[in-house]
């Protein structure tokens, strides 16, 4: 262990992380694949050099992708090869996550995630630890090439897990870092519009910086510093920039450690980024018990689309756990059921089958009423909310088509539901327990809908 990062560090540290006042970001350095803990990046450039008919001993002792990239161009090779191959080595062969990511999904604190790689195992990593398996991680991506995807709300208002991809995720298209030409344009288009990345830059601006293995040479390292700081490095910072790297990363003549020496604003820490990430959820389990204990319930799974005359559930991805009682209880008693998995994973093609789902195919709107659904001031399931309520205005006033249910002790019980709504009773379910009440009338409520459409 390092011994500048003491107990007291620690401490602070995770004080700031109670207060969610620090945001990892993940580098090349902290992913690693199966339980050998092999490096993830190295692997897949020999993978990639294989695809592309390159002598693994060409590579000598750089096996990495910008090495493969350069020596493909070089002998005329395909550009576009570059990202196609890689984008099928990563759906046919994407190994399993690590233990150092394994490491950082476990500390409860973070839900956003900044990530300068394009690989899913974050993702991956997170849904193992949080949702079972479940693919319930919201993803996100910069791209210079295509319209600008900021954060959907702030860092506080996110609900579950999110990761955003700095410099572009895996695809087929030339859009995401895999050389060094790459890297250059996704840094300064990062740069050039990052102003108008609203929440994005807001989060940078408000946040200490804990970034992980990011395996940057020097000078893109105080590059990167400086995008995320958005103001010269020698200027005295509120939040602190952290960085654990290895000790080799950067030697003591860099301007890196110039930097870490000069400012009290950005620490540089010498120590294996995946041990630091081990020694970091160690200390957090510790602190919060309760916390790593507790697994986090994955929902039943669903059909893609909805069932005509299916009961449409809109709730909040915090609530999940009580949301997983609800559904077991409601199909229990034979009704037919339907909830978004994937809510926040972005394109026209999902609002419209979304939008579609509230407006004309469910039978029933059953709306998740809880603290959560009622502090945060934007979300997906408002969006939903005010859908259900402009079909309502088409249904006749003695039909019931929206039902609200309390999962919790929120006292302000229909404060945010559409205000044409605000007149129906809502039904306390604590934890989502389904009594045998409720699912026989919703039960008979979806038999007597689907009777009307025969």
């Amino acid at each position: 262990m390092n011994p500048e990062l003491d107990d007291d560090f620690w401490e602070d540290l995770l004080i700031l992380l109670d207060e969610g006042k620090v945001i990892p970001v993940i580098g090349s350095g902290v992913v690693s694949m199966g339980q050998d803990e092999s490096p993830f990046y190295p692997w897949l450039a020999r993978r990639l050099a294989e695809k592309l008919g390159i002598p693994l001993d060409s590579l000598g002792d750089r096996a990495d992708l910008n090495t493969v990239a350069t020596i493909h161009l070089l002998s005329r090779g395909d550009g576009n090869a570059l990202y196609t191959r890689i984008a099928r080595i990563l759906r046919d062969e994407c190994p399993m996550p690590g233990k150092a990511l394994l490491d950082l999904a476990s500390v409860s604190a973070f839900n956003l995630f900044l990530t300068t790689t394009f690989d899913p195992l974050l993702q991956r990593a997170l849904d193992f630890t949080r949702y079972g398996g479940e693919p319930f991680t919201n993803v996100y991506a910069f791209s210079p090439k295509s319209q600008l995807m900021d954060l959907p709300s702030s860092r506080h208002e996110l609900e579950g897990s999110t990761v955003f991809h700095l410099l572009g995720q895996v695809s087929s298209v030339p859009d995401y870092v895999v050389w060094e030409e790459d890297m250059l344009e996704f840094m300064f288009a990062l740069y050039d519009n990052l102003d108008m990345m609203e929440r994005l830059s807001r989060v940078l601006k408000d946040h200490g910086l804990l970034f992980l293995g990011l395996n940057f040479s020097d000078w893109l390292v105080r590059f990167f510093l400086r995008v995320s700081k958005q103001e010269p490095l020698s200027t005295p910072k509120v939040h602190r920039a952290y960085l654990a790297e290895s000790p080799e990363a950067f030697p003591s003549n860099s301007l890196v450690m110039f930097f870490g020496a000069v400012s009290r604003d950005i620490q540089v820490m010498k120590q294996d980024p995946a041990q630091f990430c081990s020694e970091l959820a160690r200390r957090w389990q510790a602190r919060h018990p309760e916390q790593s204990s507790v697994p986090r319930l994955p929902l039943p799974v669903v059909e893609d689309e909805i069932p005509k005359g299916a009961i449409f559930i809109s709730y909040a991805r915090e609530d999940e756990a009580s949301v997983v009682q609800l559904v077991r209880g409601l199909r229990d008693a034979g009704c037919i059921l339907w909830y978004d998995r994937e809510r926040l994973k972005a394109g026209d093609n999902w609002r419209n089958q979304l939008e579609d789902a509230v407006k004309k195919r469910c039978g029933i709107f059953l709306s998740v009423i809880s603290q959560t659904t009622q502090s945060t001031r934007e979300s997906y399931y408002h969006l939903e909310r005010n859908w259900a309520a402009q079909r309502a205005e088409r249904i006749a006033h003695d039909e019931e088509f929206y039902i609200p249910v309390v999962i919790d002790d929120t006292s302000k019980m229909a404060s945010r539901e559409p205000r044409v709504f605000h007149s129906i009773q809502a039904t306390r379910l604590v934890g989502g327990e389904v009594t045998s009440h409720f699912s026989n009338r919703v039960y008979e409520l979806q038999q007597k809908y689907l009777s009307n459409m025969e």
